[in-house]
């Protein structure tokens, strides 16, 4: 699938004009997802090598993807502008199972010591 596709209705906000956001156009998905990898590396993985980065960001995006809007709450700023937080929860991990089996095509599966599965690509992941 090409980026275009699937984001054929995408809008921007321009930052230079001092636009922040208009209506549900903004930015918070992109600065909430760099600020999950932030997080991640310091709290979980605590250093992520060049040359695996990939694996991991991928691991962090899978995690971002599988969760749901369980609903919305009200809150007030510290300006006191009401606005609306969204709230998420994550999909229980039975209900995962098909995305990752989905990934798992053309790749080995091995259960680890500690109870959860490894997918091994039989192929080099980075080309060498």
């Amino acid at each position: 699938m090409s980026l275009g596709s699937a984001f054929a209705a995408h809008d921007t906000v321009h930052h230079k004009a001092r636009e922040y956001a208009r209506g549900p156009i903004h930015i918070n998905s992109a600065e909430g997802f760099n600020d999950r990898i932030r997080r991640t590396v310091s709290g979980v993985f605590h250093h992520i090598s060049p040359h695996l980065a990939d694996l991991y960001f991928n691991e962090i995006g899978f995690r971002w993807s599988q969760r749901v809007v369980t609903g919305q709450a009200p809150r007030r700023t510290r300006k006191g502008r009401q606005v609306t937080n969204t709230l998420w929860a994550r999909v229980p991990p039975a209900l995962q199972l098909p995305a990752v089996f989905r990934s798992a095509v053309g790749r080995e599966m091995r259960r680890t010591k500690a109870g959860g599965i490894d997918l091994l690509s039989k192929v080099a992941v980075f080309g060498s």
